[in-house]
């Protein structure tokens, strides 16, 4: 079932929009119809069954949630820049509206029709897909492709992807929020808290002086540890993490992604909450902005509301990557959530401005946003968001300066690249919108 939402008009159009309450009104009983979808499937996920690899518990005891190619980089982090939609494709964002004779707004649904049409088309209609369109704050529509499984049920809106690498956006939320209430600061040094959390017997010697600003902005000297996340070299987060700590960590050496920075926060979280990394998220971020479902998940377990994403026998990083790649979202989640630190827009915000734009920042730089920031990735034209690629996983969150935050999902092999996401996104707006 695909569903196109209107919750608010653009800037252009707000000034003739109907009046908060007989629009509400309207999108009331839209809300009711987009809630329903998806609800013959929704139960308790099952019992995990592994192949190799365990599940990556917490490093502390906690109660349980209510209900239970490889190499992870995103796409020109360097330079901040990728070209892909500088190709002077426009669209006009208030088109994807349209006001009847008392003014009351709705979807553009031809328009909308046609923006799915150029999706589908362009991401590829034998692999699974969703998408999903806010505008000001306020998701405007979603649509998803596809099948969950071979020969099995069409995607639904409301089905839950991979997103690998966007999952550090979400730990780098929850930090922020607790360096904010003073629980952490950004710049003195962890590695003794992480020492004595793990009972390191033998840490590398640089581990003492690591400084949560270093682990968000990926400066703190690990290695890529391609081996330890992708190639069976741990069994959970946890072991990878003791692994990266006991070993070559070379403080002081810039900038270098590695998915073990996350993996640590996740740990860090954990030790100076007392709470299992997953509840502290739903606690202080997904419960606030009303979202339901998300998960870490592992690498063959499926939910009834997930998409399969074919992974190959004998795999496990899934459950190593834990906060650094392992959650499972809807696009709708992750527009949701990456507008919870948009301070332009209404609703309920996980950090304070100051915080939010502090996250924009290039720690090695100092000067305006670019490149990757503190759990952000900065894009030219000040837009931001974050990428996330593994097996056959390709997932884009973005928010644009024109008011526009999209998210796209994909269980496949295309496009190569996951910021190619965002000119496919570009040139499906200007087809339909243009």
């Amino acid at each position: 079932m695909m569903v196109n939402v209107m919750f608010r008009s653009s800037p252009r159009t707000r000034d003739a929009v109907a009046s908060p309450a007989r629009l509400g009104a309207t999108l009331a009983v839209v809300a009711m119809l987009t809630a329903a979808c998806g609800q013959a499937r929704a139960a308790a996920p099952p019992e995990p069954e592994f192949t190799s690899g365990e599940r990556a518990e917490p490093t502390v005891v906690s109660t349980p949630m209510p209900t239970e190619g490889d190499i992870v980089l995103p796409d020109d982090v360097e330079t901040g820049t990728t070209g892909l939609d500088d190709m002077g494709l426009e669209f006009d964002v208030s088109d994807m509206v349209v006001l009847d004779d008392a003014g009351n707004a709705s979807p553009n649904l031809s328009g909308w029709a046609r923006f799915d049409a150029a999706m589908e088309r362009r991401l590829g209609g034998n692999q699974a897909s969703s998408v999903a369109v806010m505008i000001d704050g306020q998701v405007v529509h979603e649509a998803a492709f596809g099948v969950r499984v071979a020969g099995g049920d069409p995607v639904e809106t409301t089905d839950r992807f991979r997103i690998a690498s966007i999952s550090k956006t979400v730990t780098a939320i929850v930090v922020m929020q607790l360096v904010e209430d003073g629980v952490l600061t950004l710049d003195d040094p962890i590695g003794q808290l992480l020492i004595d959390h793990l009972s390191l017997a033998s840490p590398d010697a640089d581990v003492a002086s690591i400084t949560v600003r270093e682990l968000l902005s990926h400066t703190a000297g690990f290695p890529q540890h391609e081996g330890t996340f992708f190639q069976n070299g741990a069994t959970s987060c946890t072991d990878a993490a003791i692994k990266g700590l006991s070993s070559n960590v070379n403080a002081g050496n810039g900038y270098r992604y590695s998915n073990m920075s996350y993996c640590v926060l996740g740990i860090l979280i954990e030790a100076v909450t007392g709470q299992a990394y997953e509840r502290v998220v739903d606690d202080r971020l997904l419960q606030p902005l009303g979202i339901e479902g998300m998960r870490l998940t592992s690498t063959y377990e499926l939910g009834p509301d997930e998409v399969s994403h074919f992974p190959t026998p004998n795999r496990n990083f899934m459950e190593v990557l834990g906060a650094a790649g392992s959650w499972n979202a809807t696009p709708a989640d992750l527009v949701t959530i990456l507008n919870s630190i948009d301070h332009a827009t209404p609703g309920w915000k996980a950090v304070s401005a100051e915080t939010a734009r502090s996250m924009r920042f290039r720690v090695d730089t100092g000067g305006l946003p670019g490149g990757y920031g503190l759990g952000i990735i900065n894009y030219e034209n000040d837009t931001f968001g974050h990428t996330g690629t593994i097996q056959n996983t390709h997932a884009m969150v973005l928010h644009q300066p024109d008011g526009i935050t999209w998210a796209v999902t994909v269980a496949g092999n295309s496009p190569s690249e996951s910021g190619n996401l965002r000119s496919i996104v570009r040139s499906a707006l200007a087809e339909a919108f243009g």
